[in-house]
């Protein structure tokens, strides 16, 4: 009897852990585990699945680092690489990776992020009195860095966490959880070996206590912007909050400008203005052109077109694109400058609408938009999407939706910008986020055969949409499912 029962107790180990991996209608991976260490090997298992190329070249290139770290965190990372080695197996690949490759890459994690467009708006300006954290990320749509999307959950630790992070990492390092809302500027510098323990320690801190504690840990570089449940909004670099607001802009003339003059147009923000806010196409500094272009030929049929026009880039505006064309019809250096300069003469300015008019009327196709010209598309794409907004530096066109673009032949291509960005509102009650939001592009998957390979950049980000995250209300999200995984670990 003793030999049979024994026999049981190893055949069904209690240990045994189910973790749940539910898949919303844009494939990002909601995992429901019962301890971190399942929603890691979960978290292993999901961006193996998704993001295999990427995920091997980020951790196999970056060497190895023995670096003992706390015993949950080795045990969670212990847990990510058992769930990648098994999606590895269970595909005939059997080049496993390890722990110590992780925290590796962990030094280079935030290499990965290049520049971000953090907004935190304070108690004092939202309309519910709640803090609301706009993160938003910049990389390269095509990079093996470009974050990874998930939903969190471990039930007995009661931990939940919503975020982004390059594969290779096995939990979000810019996102929220019900307490703290964290967002990361990137560098150039390597992180130090304990990065991941700092980086845990504050996307999981319950208090601005806490995540004062884990900046003291000094292992990544870069500044933080941080938003807590309980009002406060801090900068790690010292930086003091105007007006009831912080941000930390790219690297981009005028960007920074540009945002406090759009936050300065209203007083109280509602949750809604702040995400139409992180996506607007509205171009800095336009209606300095218009005042000019009224003064020396407001007779002109086109000239009314660009002065009627809503200073919006948004792809489907015949005006955007024709005041592009007017701008580079202007010829170096004016084409560039944000305002009219006092040196450019009116008689440039009619050669330039004269020029700009010849080529709306008989080289572009009938009613051509900005989206005719600019688009978005991943290398690998069957199709790129219209494209609104972005940065177009040698036109002068600064917007707060950021893209960067490249010229191939006869459209402008979008190539990085905003990738990761996540607006969420935190709600005083305790355990609860009041309302977030997210846009990943161009989308959650690398595999050129999956929906999910550019179905953001196509049916969301070109259209300035986020999609519910679903945080907290696993009832809503069941509604809205693509796909159901169960893990054993």
């Amino acid at each position: 009897m003793r030999v049979l029962l024994l026999g049981l107790l190893i055949a069904a180990p209690s240990f045994a852990e189910t973790i749940e991996v539910l898949r919303d209608n844009f494939g990002t991976p909601h995992i429901f585990a019962h301890t971190a260490a399942g929603a890691a090997y979960a978290t292993g298992y999901s961006q193996a699945e998704d993001r295999k190329d990427a995920l091997l070249r980020n951790l196999r290139g970056a060497g190895s680092d023995d670096t003992v770290l706390s015993p949950q965190l080795q045990k969670a990372i212990s847990a990510f690489c058992a769930g990648v080695n098994r999606y590895l197996t269970e595909h005939s690949e059997n080049n496993p990776v390890t722990p110590a490759m992780v925290v590796a890459f962990s030094r280079r994690a935030f290499m990965t992020v290049h520049g971000a467009n953090d907004v935190l708006i304070g108690p004092a300006r939202s309309s519910t009195g709640n803090v609301i954290a706009i993160l938003d990320p910049l990389s390269g749509w095509n990079d093996d860095g470009r974050p990874y999307e998930m939903r969190w959950y471990a039930s007995d630790e009661q931990i939940a966490l919503s975020g982004v992070a390059p594969p290779g990492v096995p939990f979000p390092l810019i996102g929220h959880s019900t307490s703290i809302a964290v967002g990361w500027s990137g560098s150039a510098e390597t992180a130090g070996p304990r990065a991941l323990e700092q980086a845990w320690a504050m996307i999981t801190a319950r208090s601005s206590a806490e995540v004062q504690a884990a900046l003291r840990m000094g292992q990544i570089p870069g500044r933080a912007l941080v938003g807590t449940a309980q009002g406060e909004i801090f900068d790690s670099s010292g930086g003091i909050a105007q007006d009831g607001i912080l941000l930390r802009q790219r690297n981009v003339p005028q960007s920074e400008a540009m945002t406090v003059q759009l936050l300065a147009a209203q007083n109280k923000w509602p949750f809604g203005r702040a995400v139409d806010m992180a996506f607007s196409t509205a171009v800095y500094k336009a209606e300095t052109w218009q005042a000019r272009l009224v003064k020396v030929a407001p007779e002109l049929p086109f000239v009314q077109m660009l002065t009627g026009w809503s200073r919006r880039s948004d792809a489907t505006s015949t005006e955007a694109l024709a005041f592009y064309l007017f701008k580079m019809a202007l010829g170096k250096p004016e084409a560039s400058a944000l305002e009219p300069p006092d040196s450019l003469s009116n008689n440039r300015i009619r050669a330039a609408l004269r020029k700009a008019q010849d080529q709306v009327e008989t080289e572009l196709p009938y009613h051509a938009d900005y989206g005719t010209m600019f688009r978005v598309a991943r290398d690998g794409a069957s199709r790129s999407t219209p494209a609104g907004g972005g940065t177009v530096t040698e036109a002068g066109m600064i917007t707060p939706r950021a893209i960067t673009f490249e010229h191939r032949g006869a459209v402008v291509m979008g190539t990085g910008g905003q990738t990761a960005t996540q607006i969420v509102e935190l709600s005083r009650t305790p355990n609860s986020v009041s309302i977030a939001v997210s846009i990943l592009v161009p989308g959650e998957s690398d595999r050129s055969d999956s929906v999910h390979f550019d179905d953001q950049a196509r049916d969301l980000f070109s259209k300035g949409i986020a999609k519910s995250t679903y945080f907290g209300d696993r009832k809503e999200l069941e509604k809205h499912l693509s796909a159901k995984k169960d893990l054993i670990f």
